[in-house]
């Protein structure tokens, strides 16, 4: 049994594409690495605290209200990951950094299967180096394991399904589906996806097929225990819904929401591996020329399948959402490193035809370097900008924990970051009363007013209209200037 492993790991190292891949995931991985490295012990962000503070209360059943918007599968997870002894960088590494990493197992393979080995090492290549997927590697958000769970989903339909190989790797795409959505609401959007295109390639037959009936009973199944567990919290199996609404008519007019939303086919790839973009994209002029033909014998349904992939997510997000951050678009990154990685190799080809082997071969590392550094420059700046931002709110919250016992309660509007750090009850002023009968009520021990979020006036004007009450006990600086105070409060005064 040894000996034939040893043969088959013979056998593929012998292929030079696939030492080709094997050199571009290490170079992935120490990358990811370097960087986990330095933002190991970074300060968490208002949604990356949120998502911890639910793995505390999971965990530790730490106080704290679980909004309703949240699908709970990543704090669930990276609670297990607390039970058994292991602290927040251990669910950093465990799971951010190593979802990142298989995403360049799932891009090469899904898109050898599509395509071929020389696109997938290209897409595979821009997918390593991309800043978006680095920069969120580094932060403790649910992106990164989403996007994996349905990349994979789409991986294993397109090798079950549109190839025809696998029933199961069918039912298996159904449930990593299931595992996408309960990891990130926007989950939902991979098979809509999938149910685009088999309405454009198939029509109405698709309803016809049982492994697909099958496929959403596997899909459901998946999603019951969150779906059981949102009741028994919120008393609807679809409270998720509250986190994603209709229209939002405050970013403005369509047309700028519009505007917005196509910039992201150019931030995803930057200017380099953007060129190629729209020059991969000329090779869907086949495709359009040829549609009746796509249709009836599948050649050519990859280019569809991976154009339908960025218009869904574009019109989804301009005309449902209207209001969407970059990462939120994730899904689309493939198709558009897709394409570039088609633009690289339609100019590689032409000059390996036109002028012997020398030229191309420069070409390609000139563009591959030049994206790459463009790519890893944005990633650097990023996530050196970033590495102390919410500081402040970091040690204000370790100081509470220090200073308070269980059962203390604390006013502040940095309310995910504070519950986290302090593991104590954090309430904010609400507006439906007073903030003095508020106090009154809940007897807080600490009021923390800050510039890191919103304030209402009266929230920042209380302290200096009641001195007697509150007492700054610790002042927090940005630039010798105060971005942070604590107060104590003497609640009998009131």
């Amino acid at each position: 049994m040894q000996e034939q492993k040893k043969e088959k790991i013979k056998l593929w190292l012998k292929n030079n594409y696939n030492l080709l891949f094997l050199g571009i995931l290490i170079f992935g991985i120490l990358i990811r690495l370097y960087y986990f490295f330095i933002t190991k012990n970074q300060p968490l962000w208002w949604d990356e605290a949120e998502y911890m503070s639910i793995a505390k209360n999971f965990a530790f059943d730490t106080s704290f209200r679980i909004g309703a918007g949240r699908t709970v599968l990543f704090p669930f997870l990276a609670s297990l990951v607390y039970r058994i002894g292991f602290s927040e960088v251990a669910i950093r590494f465990f799971l951010v950094l190593i979802p990142s990493i298989l995403i360049l197992f799932v891009t090469y393979y899904f898109v050898k299967e599509m395509y071929n080995e020389k696109i997938a090492l290209l897409t595979t290549l821009i997918t390593s180096v991309c800043w978006i997927h680095l920069f969120y590697s580094m932060r403790l958000m649910t992106d990164e394991l989403s996007f994996l769970f349905g990349l994979t989903a789409w991986f294993c339909f397109w090798k079950g399904y549109v190839s025809g190989k696998n029933n199961k790797l069918v039912y298996l795409s159904a449930f990593f589906i299931g595992l996408s959505f309960m990891t990130r609401p926007t989950g939902i959007l991979y098979p809509v996806a999938l149910i685009l295109f088999l309405f454009i390639t198939e029509q109405f037959k698709f309803l016809k097929k049982p492994q697909l009936w099958l496929m959403l009973v596997v899909f459901f199944l998946t999603i019951s225990p969150h779906m059981i567990w949102s009741y028994s919290q919120h008393g609807d199996v679809f409270a998720f819904r509250q986190g994603y609404g209709g229209p939002d008519t405050s970013q403005g007019s369509l047309w700028g929401t519009t505007k917005l939303m196509l910039s992201f086919i150019y931030s995803y790839p930057e200017l380099i591996f953007f060129i190629f973009f729209i020059i991969g994209l000329f090779s869907l002029f086949f495709l359009l020329l040829n549609i009746d033909r796509v249709l009836k014998n599948k050649f050519k349904q990859n280019d569809l399948f991976m154009l339908l992939t960025i218009i869904f997510t574009e019109f989804f997000f301009i005309y449902f959402l209207r209001a969407a951050e970059n990462r939120w678009l994730m899904m689309m990154s493939f198709a558009i490193f897709g394409f570039s990685a088609k633009g690289i190799l339609m100019i590689y080809n032409y000059t390996k035809k036109n002028f012997g082997k020398m030229i191309p071969l420069i070409f390609l590392i000139l563009v591959l370097v030049l994206g790459s550094y463009y790519q890893l420059n944005h990633t650097n700046a990023i996530i050196h900008d970033r590495l102390t931002s919410y500081e402040q709110v970091k040690e204000s919250g370790l100081w509470l924990n220090e200073k308070t016992d269980e059962g203390d309660i604390i006013f502040s509007r940095s309310w995910s970051q504070h519950s986290y750090y302090s593991e104590r009850e954090v309430l904010f002023f609400e507006g439906n009363q007073s903030l003095i009968e508020q106090i009154k009520e809940k007897q807080p021990k600490y009021y923390v007013v800050s510039v890191f979020e919103p304030h209402a006036d009266e929230e920042i004007q209380l302290p200096a209209q009641n001195p007697s009450a509150f007492s700054a006990v610790q002042i927090y600086s940005i630039e010798n200037q105060p971005a942070l105070i604590i107060y104590k409060i003497d609640s009998s005064v009131f």
